[in-house]
């Protein structure tokens, strides 16, 4: 099983690097890390797949 961010940190990801950046490489399109970020849709709520992918970003990117 793999570690993911929390809820806390994927947020923090998200709020403080560009969403464009990681949508390029993760292929989450901006518009659903744009409702993470504004409540729109509850992060709690986010698919483990995507919360993988935000994961290795970070971890590719020294950002975790």
């Amino acid at each position: 099983m793999i570690d993911v961010l929390s809820k806390q940190e994927l947020l923090h990801l998200l709020t403080n690097n560009s969403r464009y950046q990681i949508a390029k490489v993760t292929g989450i399109s901006e518009r659903t890390l744009a409702n993470y970020v504004n409540g729109i849709t509850d992060i709690g709520r986010m698919s483990y797949d995507n919360a993988i992918k935000l994961t290795q970003y970070a971890k590719e990117n020294n950002l975790d």
